[in-house]
């Protein structure tokens, strides 16, 4: 008799935990799909000169911080971006999936400016059309669009980064 007792009191357990130990399970892979969605921000850890102006860029030096890049930004701020440190020099093909916002690419090998794509627009699709650096590069830099123009970069074009 006092089996049955016992076996009563965990099915009775299991009736209670088992519903919210699931809404937990559910809430946590999505807060966790939530968090993948935000905006990453990284320090502003490098700088350039052109026509006049100061460029702060966002250092990404690991595989997570190229792959996240500037994804899921609603607004980039004049004269700020991204620069991207590849380990050894690649023709690189990038994509605009899940970036809201447009961007020039600005392509580098040795600080030596090799392609210049501008205006890309967010991919809205879920096939994105990829751009490439056409040469082997070492450095991407990403800005806000327009940004190419106003600051008058052109290719073979030097670009000096502080650090």
């Amino acid at each position: 008799m006092q089996n049955k007792s016992r076996e009563d009191f965990y099915l009775k357990a299991f009736n209670v935990i088992g519903p919210i130990a699931g809404i937990t399970l559910v809430f946590l892979i999505l807060f966790g799909v939530y968090l993948q969605r935000q905006p990453r921000y990284l320090p502003i850890n490098a700088a350039f000169h052109s026509n006049n102006q100061a460029v702060k860029l966002e250092v990404a030096q690991q595989p997570q911080d190229y792959y996240h890049g500037l994804k899921f930004r609603r607004s980039l701020p004049e004269n700020t971006g991204m620069l991207f440190v590849l380990k050894e020099k690649e023709i690189i093909k990038l994509w605009m999936k899940d970036t809201y916002i447009s961007l020039d690419m600005v392509f580098l090998s040795n600080g030596v400016i090799k392609n210049i794509i501008e205006a890309v627009p967010p991919c809205k699709t879920k096939i994105c059309p990829k751009y490439d650096s056409i040469y082997p590069v070492d450095r991407i830099i990403e800005l806000p669009a327009g940004s190419s123009k106003s600051l008058k970069l052109y290719l073979n074009q030097k670009i000096k980064f502080t650090y």
